[in-house]
């Protein structure tokens, strides 16, 4: 994606990684909020995804992306695989990586079209921008496509639109801030600690587990967990640490 990354390691002292992106400037930066950073999951009967990337590591991050939603997650490492699991399962969505070896996402999209007599949403990925104008048929083979890496309010955008479904949403208080009359409970020193680990490796799924572990053992804790996992939702790492950093601060 004209980036670069390096490694530098060393026997018994550590590693480093540098990585160098081509990215436009930011102005004015500031933290974007919308409303699916709340989506909690929808309305009516589950809805399966199929996910199709000859890479694992594509797939189950949008497993991971998407589980907690409350979807039905498939995923194939191929184009055939794709068509086989497709005809059995009939998704309502299908995530289609465009660049696969035997059998690229567009020959893929073709022949769902042509072998369904239902139309499944499809959305093409790709890490190179589309231009459909140049592509014969391509209005008829696809529905939307979105970039890599995966931005989640995209793709939730997305799958709103076209499985016209109505998401639920965590309530307004839970991000309340904490300057109440009551101050907010936060969990012991140690607790903290870890989770401000986590969140330096970026490690989103173990904090999101780390904070139910939390909930579950310390009730008395439930604005605090509220607050964060609306937070790490979000995947706002930087806004995670500052806030937990601050809360540490408490703790000296």
């Amino acid at each position: 994606m004209g980036g670069d990354l390096t490694v530098k390691s060393e026997v018994g002292k550590g590693s480093s990684f540098r990585v160098k992106l081509l990215l436009s400037e930011v102005s004015r930066p500031r933290i974007a909020s919308t409303k699916e950073d709340r989506v909690r999951g929808y309305v009516g009967p589950r809805q399966t995804i199929l996910v199709v990337d000859d890479n694992e590591i594509q797939r189950e991050l949008a497993r991971e992306l998407l589980t907690p939603f409350g979807f039905d997650i498939l995923t194939a490492s191929s184009g055939r695989e794709c068509l086989t699991l497709a005809n059995q399962n009939k998704p309502n969505l299908i995530l289609l990586d465009i660049a696969m070896p035997e059998m690229d996402g567009w020959q893929v999209a073709q022949r769902l079209r042509r072998s369904s007599r239902e139309r499944t949403a499809i959305v093409m990925l790709s890490a190179n921008a589309i231009d459909p104008s140049q592509l014969p048929e391509a209005e008829r083979l696809y529905d939307d496509y979105l970039m890599k890496p995966i931005d989640l309010r995209q793709l939730l955008k997305k799958i709103h639109a076209l499985l016209d479904i109505e998401w639920t949403y965590e309530a307004e208080s839970v991000s309340a801030p904490a300057s109440s009359s009551s101050p907010l409970a936060i969990p012991p020193r140690g607790d903290i600690d870890e989770l401000i680990s986590l969140g330096e490796i970026g490690h989103v799924r173990r904090i999101l587990e780390k904070l139910l572990e939390i909930e579950n053992v310390s009730p008395q804790y439930g604005n605090f967990v509220a607050q964060m996992r609306t937070i790490i939702n979000a995947f706002d790492l930087k806004r995670y640490a500052a806030a937990l950093e601050a809360i540490r601060s408490r703790h000296a």
